[in-house]
């Protein structure tokens, strides 16, 4: 007989040692200052103050759902048992702070490190990519915008700019061709970083910036044209946050809260990190429990089984659209981005994942429902792909 999520919580010693990360910059500044509210300073990256906190004052709050999604959970069965005792030995010896392994809309196995209540509100960091894509995904259903329609006609300001003239699709697939400023996700300075926070710039300012709307040249000089090359840039999310928002005539996190998160039912609250004047960090902006993470990964696959129109726009998602050879692909687990989505998975095929740099996870497989969640500041990454693979590979 199934017993509540909320009942199945199994507690695991914290492995001793300093927490390694690999996060970018441009990461830290979707969760704090670059000084004085920085939890991280000093530190290598993601700390547990980043990945769990309960955000800023300024930031969107997602209300309590009464009526939230049934999420239960059910013993394994001898095959899927290995998988979980291989599941809590890579949980004890690494960083990962939250783990679940899920089946169809029924949890298998869950953990959270010693410490850490059932309510914290983990960070998705770059997860948030996914859910800002499936948020464009719903406006495109709903006919408020194409995935041909242009920036600068959606946002006139942006005419006669390089961005200006990529389409959703290309966004999507973070194929814009701009940004000629730093060399890795970020396109933001630290002045411009401590601007933004103290209210005088807003991400949209941000993007009307030379740099950040202008094309990269390629090696013979020429700019690059719109969805010819990927490059993993915070730029191309926020963009496509600033067209559906504009087109849905609200805050890109309320048409998140609205198309995604009660779409989803999760039971909240949750928070979507904003700057000072309610734009949205679409690049990595939602906060929620593990179990509410579970809610959302079971309607993500759900949904990408059905014959609607999200459900056509998940599976476009989840297919290769554009190499992952670009300027600076950070995962060199994957060959193909899909929509703000990783694909074609070197270890694990018929994947799907959202994936945040440091150890943030949703992984779907497209063959069954078997799906994976992990929160961490270091996860490891091979680990963590051989047990998804073994996962995926259960009936």
């Amino acid at each position: 007989m199934s017993t509540p999520f909320n009942q199945t919580r199994r507690m695991q010693s914290v492995a001793a040692g300093l927490i390694r990360s690999l996060l970018f910059f441009g990461a830290i500044l979707l969760a704090s200052t670059v000084a004085a509210q920085n939890p991280c300073e000093g530190s290598s990256g993601a700390c547990d103050a980043l990945l769990i906190n309960k955000g800023r004052p300024w930031d969107y709050q997602v209300g309590v759902n009464g009526t939230p999604r049934a999420l239960n959970a059910r013993a394994p069965d001898p095959q899927e048992q290995s998988v979980v005792d291989a599941a809590k030995r890579v949980f004890s010896a690494s960083s990962i702070r939250g783990l679940a392994l899920i089946h169809g809309d029924k949890v298998i196995h869950a953990s959270w490190k010693d410490g850490i209540p059932q309510d914290a509100l983990f960070y998705g960091l770059s997860i948030g990519k996914t859910v800002t894509a499936i948020a464009a995904g719903q406006a495109v259903c709903r006919n408020l915008i194409t995935m041909e329609s242009k920036v600068s006609e959606v946002l006139p300001e942006f005419s006669g700019t390089d961005m200006g003239g990529a389409s959703l699709k290309d966004l999507l697939t973070m194929g814009s061709g701009t940004w000629v400023g730093l060399r890795d996700s970020n396109v933001a300075t630290p002045d411009q970083f401590r601007e933004i926070w103290s209210g005088r710039m807003t991400i949209k300012d941000l993007m009307l910036t030379p740099k950040v709307h202008t094309a990269e040249k390629d090696l013979s000089g020429r700019p690059r044209q719109p969805g010819s090359v990927f490059a993993y840039r915070n730029s191309d999310p926020e963009m496509v946050a600033l067209m559906v928002s504009k087109v849905a005539g609200m805050h890109f996190s309320d048409w998140v809260d609205q198309s995604v998160l009660k779409a989803a039912s999760i039971a909240g609250p949750a928070i979507l990190r904003t700057d000072r004047r309610n734009f949205a960090f679409a690049s990595g902006a939602l906060q929620m429990t593990l179990n509410d993470w579970a809610r959302f990964a079971v309607w993500v696959r759900e949904s990408y089984d059905e014959e609607t129109c999200l459900g056509k726009f998940l599976r476009e998602a989840a297919k290769p659209q554009i190499a992952t050879r670009g300027p600076n692909g950070p995962f060199n687990l994957f060959s193909h981005f899909g929509f703000f989505t990783w694909v074609e998975h070197k270890l694990v095929p018929n994947s799907f994942y959202a994936h945040g740099v440091g150890g943030q996870i949703v992984a779907w497989n497209k063959r069954n429902k078997r799906i994976l969640v992990a929160f961490s500041n270091d996860a490891p990454a091979n680990d963590l792909g051989n047990l998804y693979r073994d996962w995926s590979r259960l009936p």
